[in-house]
């Protein structure tokens, strides 16, 4: 009997391209090949660096680079401006390509995909001869070079393309993907940045490998959630598919009224809402704000923002909101009609100061009704539980209707 694809072993590939933007302009102009050059802007101007050859490369040199620190890193190089609309161009005959092979294709950027090809191998043979095909034919079609990382996750497919820079083929073998990732600095996992590199370092955990030792249990006791998606992803195992964005550097939430209001029990209604959406998902990311912001809009669009810093970093509801109400009764006249309120937290770290043995105890509470509330809200959604000071006094505010929008950047 053949077997299903549904049943088939999983087989992603990720497929990066080798220095898109300086690939691109080496084939318009050859007489770049093999020279410094950094695409982004001029010389003197005050851009980022978009990309730079790996000539350039070899200088400290990276994408995000201020253009005039790259200046001083690699004087001798060519700088350009770059050409978008003809990356966009060649992104899509690659994309084109891609389609071949099969029709599961995410485009995460430009110059970057997740293709699936499971269940395809009577067409294309197996994943890492599928994979060796597509180089050639992205080589033969466009002159461009990529590399491509083969297994069973997004998340290792990743790593492994990055592993094979530039112009390789990574492939790790089924059931292979935590002896992989083991050895490998934590670092190298997407979604841990400057802001849980170091706190797990404090573990002692420097390597993915540590991550696993550890355990699942001692990192959800540590971390909360995000404990345990360090642990399933440093087995090598898929959560959400594309989902490996750095840790964010700010979580906020703002509503827009149906009508421009001046109410004050309305608008601190809608505060102590939008704080607990904050403080949840702060929990989430087993993070604490160090920074609390407001954010307002009024009649016809003056927008005004204001920052806290706390004594010490929090992701509970209730001092979020009793940090942004402040920051509202300082800024608002009381006759200002209001068309937006947003609360936002920032200066993020993974772990709270130390405090005394008071405060410990009393912490501890707000967190085991924390958990509890999150664990009602996970079942019954995130109106089931609520502050009180954000339920009206005769009905529950149609949050759905006011459209509450988030944002971690």
């Amino acid at each position: 009997m053949t077997q299903s694809p549904d049943h088939s072993i999983r087989s992603i590939l990720h497929v990066d391209m080798d220095a898109f933007f300086v690939s691109v302009e080496e084939l318009e102009d050859p007489t770049l090949v093999g020279k410094a050059v950094i695409v982004g802007a001029d010389s003197d101007g005050r851009g980022v660096v978009a990309a730079a050859s790996y000539e350039a490369r070899k200088f400290g040199v990276h994408s995000a680079m201020p253009i005039r620190t790259a200046k001083k890193l690699c004087p001798h190089a060519i700088f350009l401006r770059g050409q978008h609309r003809k990356y966009g161009e060649y992104s899509q005959r690659i994309h084109r390509i891609f389609e071949e092979f099969t029709p599961v294709v995410e485009m995460v950027s430009i110059d970057e995909a997740y293709l699936d090809l499971t269940g395809c191998e009577r067409l294309h043979g197996s994943a890492f001869r599928a994979a060796d095909k597509l180089i050639r034919r992205v080589k033969d079609r466009t002159g461009l070079n990529c590399s491509v990382g083969v297994s069973t996750s997004h998340l290792v497919s990743k790593i492994a393309s990055d592993q094979a820079k530039p112009h390789g083929l990574l492939y790790v073998l089924p059931g292979c993907e935590a002896r992989f990732l083991a050895p490998l600095p934590i670092r190298r996992m997407p979604g841990i940045g400057k802001v849980t590199e170091p706190e797990l370092r404090s573990l002692g955990i420097v390597t993915i490998g540590d991550l696993q030792q550890m355990g699942q249990d001692k990192l959800r006791n540590r971390f909360g959630k995000f404990g345990e998606w360090l642990y399933t992803k440093s087995s090598g195992l898929d959560i959400d598919a594309y989902q490996y964005e750095e840790e964010p550097k700010s979580i906020s939430h703002e509503t827009t009224f149906d009508t421009d209001i001046n109410d004050l029990d309305e608008v601190e209604r809608t505060l102590s809402y939008l704080a607990q959406l904050v403080g949840r998902r702060l929990r989430d990311h087993g993070l604490f704000a160090r920074t609390v912001g407001l954010k307002l809009r009024f009649a016809p669009f003056k927008t005004l923002t204001r920052d806290v810093t706390l004594d010490e970093p929090t992701n509970l509801d209730s001092v979020i909101f009793a940090s942004v109400l402040r920051l509202f009764e300082d800024a608002w006249n009381g006759k200002q009609k209001i068309r937006l309120v947003g609360v936002r937290s920032s200066n993020l770290q993974r772990t709270a100061f130390q405090r005394s043995l008071i405060d410990a105890a009393q912490r501890e509470k707000f967190d085991k009704v924390l958990k509890a509330a999150d664990k009602v809200r996970e079942k019954f959604g995130f109106d089931a539980v609520q502050l009180a000071r954000s339920v009206e006094p005769d009905r529950q505010p149609s949050r759905k209707k006011r459209g509450f929008l988030g944002r971690e950047d």
